[in-house]
């Protein structure tokens, strides 16, 4: 793999991230309204609803199903996630001429954390001020608001320290998605500790290992025996081993892009990451990555009805396969690239509001058009339009206020 083909392929991946991002972003907005509007149906029960009605229970549960599949989007963001950070980390040690065997963790969790929670903050004040004006439109946390006092105190700490992911009776305070908020300050707090690791063991052992982690910690939780709610939220990414695979493997595609010239030392034995942009460009693959995907929605969905160790595996599964495959639909579905790179550069904006904004929208919006598949469009299309305009509103104010103060 020679420098120049390795840096054609780096600006492939990284110029198809935006669009990526742009589709996770959609498909997880259509997936919480669909959850919303209709409750979190099961493919065993989609799949009942279609019996009844022959071609248009058909479509109904096709659509159902797409919409189901949403709830997948966020395997892109995390590796995207891991992705973004190593290019960072690689390209200011570049930049500054320094040894990039070194690593600054202080000042690289101060530009995380300023990056993440002023944004975030704000949409919990947008939130808390919608639970003044307008609490119906709230969509979860309502039983903690009518306590006040108290209990809705340590709501908004929980909130605002991200602690609402170590407890399930915040963890859906105000808006059920930010959980991923603290799941992205324990990945960031942990990425020095992984580069490290890379350094000094190489990165393919990195990539396995954390294959191995998340995996354990998957068969542990499922072994405990948790409540049904305790389990599927700390499968779904409460606490970072869930989710260490798909966070390290962007870490892992960027090194092998990046480290064309050995800056970093890279161990004989250490040659399989190499083999990883291929393995996701590459057309001939295109198989491999559509197989892996399904078998690991299949092991996510037979989960609710088989048992829960058939969610051990899923999320590595579906990660890997659906990265290589929205990566190779995004190669040749080029005519949208455009639009959905909006989507995408704005794509944490919508993420922050689009449960507080779809709430309110199904409500009026509902009482206008009676068809379900166009009233869906058209409220998740408005909900990315508000979302967006809600980061680039803020992204506004600091370049031209707050950085500007601060230089």
């Amino acid at each position: 793999m020679n420098s120049i083909n390795t840096s054609e392929k780096y600006q492939h991946i990284s110029q198809m991230l935006p669009a990526m991002k742009g589709i996770a972003i959609f498909i997880v907005v259509i997936y919480h309204l669909w959850g919303y509007s209709k409750g979190w149906l099961s493919v065993s029960q989609i799949y009942e609803l279609s019996q009844s009605n022959g071609i248009k229970s058909l479509v109904e549960a096709f659509m159902s199903i797409f919409c189901l599949i949403g709830e997948q989007g966020v395997h892109i963001f995390l590796i995207a996630s891991g992705f973004g950070l190593s290019t960072s980390w690689w390209r200011q040690f570049q930049a500054s001429g320094k040894n990039p065997q070194s690593f600054a963790a202080i000042p690289f969790w101060r530009r995380r954390l300023l990056r993440l929670l002023p944004l975030y903050w704000l949409a919990n004040l947008c939130a808390l001020i919608l639970v003044l004006v307008a609490p119906d439109w709230v969509p979860y946390g309502r039983e903690i608001i009518a306590q006040g006092g108290l209990e809705f105190g340590l709501g908004i700490i929980a909130n605002l320290t991200t602690f609402r992911n170590f407890t399930t009776k915040y963890y859906f305070f105000l808006n059920g998605a930010w959980w991923y908020i603290g799941l992205s300050i324990q990945l960031y707090l942990i990425f020095p500790l992984l580069i490290q690791c890379g350094k000094r063991w190489g990165w393919s052992k990195v990539l396995f290992g954390s294959l191995i982690i998340s995996l354990l910690y998957r068969a542990l939780v499922i072994a405990l025996s948790f409540d049904n709610l305790t389990t599927d939220v700390l499968l779904r990414g409460a606490i970072f081993p869930s989710r260490l695979f798909e966070f390290v493997l962007g870490i892992v595609l960027a090194i092998a892009l990046l480290n064309t010239h050995k800056e970093i030392n890279n161990k004989g034995s250490d040659k399989f990451y190499l083999l990883l942009p291929n393995l996701l460009i590459k057309r001939r693959w295109l198989g491999l990555h559509i197989l892996l995907w399904l078998l690991g929605l299949a092991c996510h969905w037979a989960s609710y009805e088989v048992g829960g160790f058939m969610r051990i595996p899923a999320d590595a599964l579906i990660g890997f396969g659906e990265f290589g495959l929205v990566l190779q639909m995004m190669t040749m579905l080029t005519s949208i690239k455009k639009w959905l790179d909006i989507l995408g550069n704005y794509s944490y904006g919508i993420f922050l509001t689009h449960m507080n904004v779809f709430t309110g929208l199904w409500l009026v919006i509902g009482n206008l058009i009676s068809f379900y598949w166009l009233k869906l469009v058209l409220v998740s299309m408005i909900t990315c339009v508000i979302g967006g305009i809600f980061e680039l509103s803020y992204n506004w104010v600091s370049q031209k206020y707050l950085l500007t103060k601060s230089a």
